[in-house]
């Protein structure tokens, strides 16, 4: 499931790249057949595995390249489901901050407060 991550992510540096354009392109095949319960034709994900234990066998970390090359498909299901509930309480905490002020509105306890915010006070001052 590793096509699935690898879409966002390809899909947000091909703002900058035509690189991950393209390996977002064929990441998003992968994801459209696997959507639709069909196999990933492309080979996307034996691609990016491939690429991946290859940097480390470059590396001489021949122990964890064995590790990431047996348990690829787990550990692509794990990053994946980090990824989203990452997005899922990244957003969570961006609505709270839009509507009530705070990250977290049963406590102060939000870096971000528009309620603390000292404008034109000692506090911003900067002394040159």
């Amino acid at each position: 499931m590793i096509c699935l991550a690898t879409f966002i992510i390809f899909s947000v540096l091909g703002i900058f790249s035509l690189k991950y354009r393209i390996l977002a392109r064929e990441a998003f095949r992968c994801v459209f057949r696997r959507v639709t319960l069909r196999p990933c034709d492309t080979s996307f994900n034996q691609k990016i595995k491939a690429k991946i234990t290859a940097k480390l066998l470059s590396k001489k970390k021949i122990k964890l390249a064995h590790i990431l090359h047996k348990y690829f498909e787990l550990l692509s299901w794990i990053f994946t489901i980090l990824l989203f509930l990452s997005l899922f309480f990244s957003a969570k905490k961006v609505f709270n901050l839009v509507k009530f002020g705070t990250c977290d509105p049963n406590s102060a306890s939000c870096v971000f407060n528009r309620n603390d915010v000292n404008y034109g006070g000692d506090k911003c001052e900067t002394k040159w």
